[in-house]
């Protein structure tokens, strides 16, 4: 009895480790010399070239049209993985390196996408794949406020009505991209290999305007497609570093936070070094969910007036403390910040622990992430 009672305690035990440890999360498998190499080299292309070599370089499909006419397109996935460091390439695609489908084709593959997949790039993609103008105006809202974008719209509404045609929208979409760095970098770089044509096989075209191009795109639907199109890349993001539970820990929040900051890689370590130590165990550590990624997300939107008001309470000389993170978000972005959200931000960027942001940087990091590291400077060249 007693021998029995105890293989069953044992079982019981071990069974009890195997929870523990399928509850842990999964380590991610180291990187090889060679796989590090290459993503280095991806991530330079992706931080200093042109955007036309960037779209060559991970764009996958080229089409070869009745007239015998070729042009490259992305996949959504392309285009996810264009402008999210870290991610490679796959083997034997590169730049100058596609996969040749003819125009006949195009629509069986079309049809093959992950239907299953309802995000906005994948129902974007079931209209046509990504063109080249698709992706510097798809790069120009992911950089652009949304409140920006709403006012470029607005401006074009010749009648009033909250809806624009397909012409009164590529004034729109001109305006925006004039704005933006990767816009005028494309403009300003004459020996790219890509033009913007103002018509052409774009999927956006088709998705806002119909085959035809003869439907109207209304205000509403534009907003509900620019916020569906930021929340696919925030959950591409988050997914990336393996929830448990809907959680990623808050040394992976810190990781997207620095994502796109222009900082040394000893920078960068410092701070997630902080982050580690002090959310080391279980006790310390809540984890991040997604509702409070975006939360913050939303809160980065409004990062251009947050500066302001993060800039007066320095010339004041007041402390800018936990309080006034939470406060500036309520009255600039109307978000009520996560305590915990606000503690990790802390964590990061209070070099001396006293609980007070006394310096900038911040502001200038918390920017790169909310442009994703697209505003860059327009005269930026070719990498390699």
């Amino acid at each position: 009895g007693e021998a029995a009672g105890e293989a069953a305690g044992e079982a019981a035990g071990e069974a009890a480790e195997e929870a523990a440890e399928e509850e842990k999360p999964k380590k991610k498998k180291k990187k090889g010399y060679g796989e590090r190499k290459v993503m280095e080299y991806e991530n330079r292309i992706r931080e200093f070239s042109t955007p036309d070599k960037i779209f060559r370089y991970f764009a996958t499909v080229r089409v070869e049209f009745e007239n015998g006419k070729k042009e490259i397109f992305m996949s959504p996935k392309d285009f996810m993985r264009s402008i999210t460091p870290g991610e490679i390439q796959p083997n034997h695609l590169g730049l100058d390196m596609y996969k040749d489908i003819h125009a006949t084709k195009l629509q069986e593959n079309l049809d093959g996408q992950e239907e299953e997949d309802n995000s906005f790039l994948s129902r974007l993609a079931r209209h046509g794949l990504i063109s080249f103008q698709d992706y510097i105006f798809l790069l120009t809202l992911l950089s652009t406020p949304k409140h920006d974008c709403e006012i470029a719209f607005k401006m074009f509404d010749l009648y009033g009505d909250g809806c624009v045609s397909y012409q009164e929208f590529l004034d729109t979409r001109s305006v925006l991209e004039s704005r933006s760095s990767m816009g005028k970098r494309h403009r300003d770089n004459i020996y790219s290999g890509n033009t913007i044509h103002k018509d052409g096989h774009s999927a956006l075209t088709k998705y806002f305007f119909g085959t035809n191009a003869n439907k109207k795109l209304t205000l509403d639907d534009f907003v509900v497609f620019m916020d569906g199109l930021k929340e696919d890349v925030f959950r591409m993001e988050f997914n990336k570093y393996d929830p448990v539970k809907g959680k990623i820990t808050e040394q992976d929040f810190a990781h997207l936070l620095l994502l796109h900051a222009t900082l040394s890689s000893q920078a960068k370590a410092k701070f997630i070094r902080r982050v580690k130590k002090v959310y080391k165990n279980d006790d310390e550590s809540h984890g991040i969910t997604f509702e409070q990624f975006m939360t913050f997300n939303h809160f980065l939107d409004h990062l251009d007036d947050v500066e302001i008001l993060v800039s007066v309470y320095f010339a004041a000389g007041m402390k800018f403390n936990k309080a006034s993170l939470r406060q500036v978000a309520h009255v600039v972005a109307d978000v009520e910040l996560d305590p915990h959200i606000i503690d990790v931000v802390f964590t990061i960027f209070d070099d001396n622990g006293d609980e007070m942001l006394s310096n900038r940087e911040f502001i200038s990091v918390l920017k790169e992430r909310a442009h994703r590291g697209l505003e860059k400077p327009p005269t930026l060249v070719s990498y390699g």
